[in-house]
């Protein structure tokens, strides 16, 4: 069956389900398949539940024309995705980057729903999967649409381009994320200048951080991206302080308070705004949106419980990450005790041990009450003391028996540490 007419079956459908877990009435259910499950073995079952279809590649479980047999599910997803892209001609911005996608994202949807109906990616449903499913989920009333993309491998932002089909994009930063998949930074650099390379051949506009010298000096290959940081360039924003929370100028001496933790979200808050000013909103929406936003789910999340003040961070986490998040730490101006708990830092490859220590050492000197690191890959240093601990469950465990209270206390991991669950004990 052609794309076009698995597109007008999609159209006379509800949505698209992929978890056969969860479905809805006159869905189009997509039997994917992962390292261990096979959707296909799930298809009659979502008919069953209300799928109006499935659409699967294995024959033998096509026992009519409600099963829509095709050589690849992912594939079809992809292709539809991308069929569906291709029906709106609107502004299409591409959001990637080692550290502050997600946030960056949020801020500039809060911007861009002032003016404008606006659909961006969920969460960070920012994968050869997700980014399909964002863009399947696209109303037609769509007037502007933000596409998260991921990445932990060189080719895979290249791959996302060609099914989301940007007409603009920025790279929030490039640190040392995901290094185990991309193999070194450098080819972590030639991964995220994939978004570059597409826009370039596509004469899409590319917005550069001049503060950020590796973006910077990507720039010069470019006919005329759009800058900005420094004061003379197309934005530019003016940071006043971070205590705990960001505050900012603009151009017209505006003083904006914001609810925004840590001084390196300034950079994402500059980002959103330029891209919001390029589509056209006016700088005092864009302020006000920006003061309205709050974080969520774990990122630079502030959390006040009845004993301490949570800076609840545990959704990501890398070196680069890390240390700004404990220079942040140190800059705040608080006469109450700082505290530190660290998870470890995933898919670094052969430099895990390094930027480990780094971190640790890091930590140690920064002047903070205490530090306490949580997971095998800070333990392999432990010193004989009470901080390190091999899994959350034994720190917790630890804390139990403490009475920390009246505290500051930076929280940060790698996702799968699931650190938020200290928040219950502190």
């Amino acid at each position: 069956m052609k794309i076009e007419e698995i597109y007008k079956i999609f159209l006379s459908t509800s949505e698209v389900s992929t978890d056969s877990r969860n479905i809805n009435k006159n869905c189009l259910f997509f039997a994917l398949k992962g390292g261990n499950f096979d959707g296909n073995k799930y298809a009659k079952g979502a008919i069953e539940k209300g799928a109006a279809f499935a659409i699967v590649d294995d024959k033998s479980v096509a026992e009519n024309e409600r099963f829509i047999l095709v050589d690849d599910v992912l594939s079809t997803l992809q292709e539809l995705a991308a069929y569906h892209r291709d029906q709106f001609d609107i502004p299409v911005i591409a959001v990637t980057g080692s550290n502050g996608k997600t946030t960056t994202k949020e801020i500039l949807l809060r911007i861009c729903e002032t003016t404008f109906k606006t659909h961006a990616t969920k969460g960070n449903f920012n994968n050869h999967i997700g980014v399909p499913l964002t863009l399947l989920d696209m109303p037609k009333n769509t007037e502007v649409a933000l596409i998260e993309m991921g990445d932990n491998h060189v080719g895979e932002v290249a791959e996302l381009c060609k099914i989301a089909k940007p007409t603009q994009g920025f790279v929030t930063n490039i640190g040392k994320d995901h290094i185990e998949g991309f193999g070194s930074f450098e080819q972590n650099i030639r991964a995220k200048s994939e978004i570059f390379d597409y826009l370039i051949k596509n004469n899409g506009i590319i917005y550069i951080n001049s503060k950020d010298e590796i973006l910077k000096n990507m720039s010069k290959r470019m006919k005329n991206p759009i800058l900005y940081g420094d004061e003379y360039d197309f934005a530019f924003l003016e940071f006043i302080e971070v205590n705990p929370f960001i505050v900012y100028k603009d151009r017209q001496e505006n003083i904006i308070e914001t609810n925004l933790f840590g001084a390196y979200n300034f950079e994402n808050i500059l980002t959103a705004f330029t891209v919001g000013k390029k589509l056209g909103i006016e700088p005092n929406v864009m302020n006000k949106a920006i003061a309205s936003y709050s974080p969520s789910n774990n990122r630079s999340e502030i959390v006040k419980t009845e004993k301490n003040t949570l800076i609840l961070d545990a959704y990501n986490a890398n070196p680069s990450s890390m240390e700004v998040a404990l220079k942040n730490l140190s800059l705040i101006d608080s006469d109450k005790q700082k505290y530190v708990m660290l998870g470890d830092m995933f898919e670094l490859g052969e430099i895990s041990s390094e930027e480990h220590s780094n971190i640790i050492n890091l930590a140690q000197t920064s002047g903070f009450k205490e530090t306490f690191f949580i997971g095998e890959r800070f333990s392999e240093f432990n010193q004989n003391n009470n901080q390190f601990f091999q899994s959350k469950e034994e720190f917790i465990d630890y804390l139990k028996s403490q009475n920390i209270k009246d505290s500051i206390i930076l929280i940060k991991g790698s996702r799968s540490m699931g650190l938020e669950a200290l928040k219950e004990v502190l």
